[in-house]
């Protein structure tokens, strides 16, 4: 028995259950499984069963827009989406991809004590890696800060040694290198100090946080001697990403427009006057982020390539685009998808024997069907544990034991 190494796949919108009595009863989003004789029900003498899910051609009042124009020669919009026939002998897997809302990535360094000799400059430095700063500039980009003031001025307080110091306080010299850094016009499009306050500044084995404006404005009282012993003083500074995709409302929505699907990378460190990197003072590390899942852009594009398989093709890239879209109805699929939302993924895969394909190299077709739900939509999550539930349930009354993996990671790729 051989299997195509591809699985064809048909993605749904799912935002409700219940007990439809027919596949014409199902509501916009409303999801029911059928059995061979198309009534609402799962028994496994009944097979091969038919998961529906309600049409979202509909108008303001629920009422289902099937024809264009009145012409029944273009009608059939009011279809359920359907799958193909479905033996819980042939299911091989059914899973979720819970929703994730990601995680920004961020950077920190580590300044000692002495690591801002009077007379000296600190040197930070920014690496932006990525998919946004190569879209943004082609190239990865970078900036270079210093602790560079003029005290005189009274632009930063502490910023100039007093009679017989050593060492600048190391918060000092690191919040000013930080606020030239992230000030870039380059480079704050990628990178911000967080919320909370980006520099910790220790004294004596106290650590206190503060923003780099707290640092530099006069609330913070810095240190003359930040090498004395027991009263030791030494900064640490965090950044995130902060990079945020520019895209195009529902109305110009074009399924070729990029979305992004990696954040961006940051690596600070820290350099001496040649623009070497000065490994005795600094301590970088970086925590690489973590893309949300599932976005309603991948959402969006997965449900118009099912329309499109139906012979509703989105169009797009003419003049006359946006008029064709709300004659042939596209615009109910594109309006009805939140994508600034994220969603969680419910995903069946079930195998269709041939069973007289003689010529045929590949003797069973395999099919992935993909339920999205709103993260947050109670009734459709609802609707969904109970559907898997029952098909694994049948699955394992016909010696199918298929296990409902409800705790699936995230799974690559599913951006």
């Amino acid at each position: 028995m051989a299997y195509f190494n591809h699985a064809f796949c048909k993605s749904f919108l799912v935002t409700s259950g219940g007990e439809p009595q027919s596949t014409n009863e199902l509501t916009a989003g409303q999801i029911g499984l059928f059995n061979n004789r198309w009534q609402f029900g799962s028994q496994t003498d009944s097979m091969p069963w038919t998961i529906a899910v309600g049409s979202f051609h509909v108008d303001s009042l629920g009422n289902k827009k099937d024809k264009i124009g009145n012409n029944p020669g273009h009608g059939g919009y009011a279809e359920s989406v359907k799958t193909k026939g479905i033996n819980a002998k042939f299911i091989h897997s059914i899973d979720r991809v819970q929703c994730d809302e990601g995680a920004l990535p961020s950077a920190t360094i580590s300044v000692g004590s002495d690591c801002a000799p009077c007379g000296e400059n600190l040197f930070l430095r920014v690496d932006v890696k990525g998919s946004p700063a190569l879209r943004f500039l082609n190239h990865n980009a970078y900036s270079i800060g210093d602790s560079s003031g003029d005290a005189s001025q009274g632009n930063v307080p502490g910023l100039c040694c007093v009679d017989d110091q050593e060492y600048l306080d190391p918060a000092v010299a690191l919040a000013k290198a930080a606020d030239m850094v992230i000030n870039d016009p380059l480079i704050s499009p990628f990178i911000k100090e967080p919320v909370a306050g980006g520099i910790d500044v220790t004294t004596g084995g106290v650590t206190v946080t503060y923003t780099i404006a707290q640092i530099l404005d006069g609330t913070y009282t810095p240190s003359t001697d930040p090498t004395a012993v027991g009263a030791e003083v030494t900064a640490q500074l965090t950044v995130e990403g902060a990079y945020v995709d520019t895209k195009f409302g529902n109305c110009s929505f074009d399924t070729r427009d990029h979305y992004e699907k990696e954040p961006v990378s940051i690596v600070l460190s820290v350099l001496d006057e040649t623009g070497d990197p000065c490994n005795d003072c600094g301590v970088a590390t970086s925590t690489p982020g973590r893309m949300a899942t599932t976005s309603g852009e991948t959402v969006l594009r997965a449900l118009l390539l099912t329309e499109s398989y139906m012979q509703n093709p989105y169009n797009q890239g003419n003049k006359d685009s946006a008029r064709i879209r709300e004659i042939e109805l596209s615009d109910d699929i594109v309006g009805v998808v939140d994508r600034d939302a994220l969603y969680n993924v419910y995903r069946l895969q079930h195998t269709v024997p041939r069973y007289n394909n003689p010529t045929g190299v590949f003797d069973n077709d395999q099919y992935v069907y993909q339920f999205f739900v709103k993260c947050g939509d109670e009734q459709g999550e609802q609707a969904m544990e109970e559907l898997f539930s029952t098909i694994s349930n049948r699955c394992e009354e016909v010696g199918n034991p298929v296990i409902y993996n409800q705790a699936l990671g995230i799974c690559e790729g599913a951006k």
